[in-house]
């Protein structure tokens, strides 16, 4: 792992929001054409587990430039972008799923989500509630800014809300920059990280703690790479650990730095939209939501990893599913 050079990052993944130009700057659309290319592959996709779709087995040509576009945006554009227009309602759900993994599979390699083994997860309100016994996904509050497991995330909308569920984006290497430039002393431990709850992922008896701290920051190959969930940090003390008083004022300037409106980038999800961001460099958060009796929200949820991908740190895959990242895999 290199060491941090001490200078301010200069990447096309450092912005703030009036560098965006709007959701257009983010999006693009389906076309006809396209819908109807990826279908045929759905189609001729066997019964097999979704993971196992791939973009060697099942490519979809028509759609190369644009996710080749896609990718340029993830790897090295802004972090995220948005794929906007598919016909959710005239499939059923399960061709709608297929034709995402279709579609995402094209980006990265789908892989399992959680211990529970699964590759597909649905983003509904389950009446869950959000705890250290539980994932965030499952309920419909709040969820403080975070970075997910795997390299990637992607999510399809098939339902909106009644009221609320934006998704708020910010840049991670905006927010090192800023805390290098305002607070450079906090790195030390940013960079040293946190023990994380792993919240019943896991085999009982097994230590409910992450083996080791998890950076909040690394740099690996002398790129950032972003891993933030402040909910497991806190939820230690549930299992005897107390955070420092210290740690716990490094970790509020933390949220108080990604809660600046002047970072972020608000979307509100419609219908047919998946949007696709890399977890090392964007940082995300929903608002709480409500649905009623014709307003669900509901999002499908896939986790990538990017072989191709100059980002090889560690993710928090390796905290809810140990030993199967490339990350992992490739640590002597």
């Amino acid at each position: 792992m290199a060491e941090f050079a001490g200078s301010p990052i200069v990447e096309n993944n450092v912005w703030t929001a009036r560098d965006l130009a709007g959701p257009q700057s983010w999006t693009r659309s389906f076309t006809p054409e396209m819908v109807d290319a990826v279908m045929s592959v759905v189609r001729n996709v066997p019964e097999i587990p979704l993971h196992q779709i791939n973009a060697r087995d099942f490519p979809v040509s028509s759609m190369h430039e644009i996710l080749n576009d896609v990718h340029e945006d993830l790897e090295n554009g802004r972090g995220f972008t948005l794929l906007a227009g598919w016909p959710a309602d005239d499939f059923s759900y399960a061709d709608n799923v297929a034709a995402y993994c279709v579609i995402a599979s094209q980006i990265g390699d789908i892989v399992i989500q959680n211990y529970e083994g699964q590759s597909v997860v649905d983003v509904i309100d389950e009446k869950v509630a959000y705890s250290h016994l539980s994932r965030g996904y499952r309920s419909n509050k709040r969820l403080p800014f975070h970075t997910d497991g795997a390299d990637l995330t992607g999510l399809l909308c098939l339902g909106t809300p009644a009221r609320g569920g934006g998704t708020i984006l910010i840049s991670a290497t905006t927010v090192f920059n800023t805390i290098q430039d305002e607070h450079p002393e906090y790195l030390e431990m940013l960079l040293r990280g946190f023990y994380h709850h792993r919240r019943r992922q896991h085999d009982v008896g097994d230590n409910p703690l992450s083996a080791d701290r998890i950076p909040v920051f690394a740099f690996h190959n002398d790129y950032l790479h972003c891993c933030y969930n402040r909910n497991p940090i806190d939820w230690v003390e549930k299992e005897g650990m107390e955070l420092t008083a210290e740690e716990i004022e490094v970790l509020d300037y933390f949220d108080a730095v990604v809660a600046r409106p002047e970072l972020q980038a608000n979307i509100q999800f419609q219908k047919g939209d998946m949007q696709f961001l890399n977890n090392f460099t964007i940082l995300h958060s929903r608002t709480p939501y409500e649905d009623d009796a014709s307003h669900r929200r509901h999002l499908v949820r896939l986790w990538l990893e990017d072989p191709t991908s100059k980002r090889m740190g560690e993710s928090l895959l390796d905290l809810y599913v140990p030993g199967s990242s490339r990350y992992q895999a490739a640590d002597p």
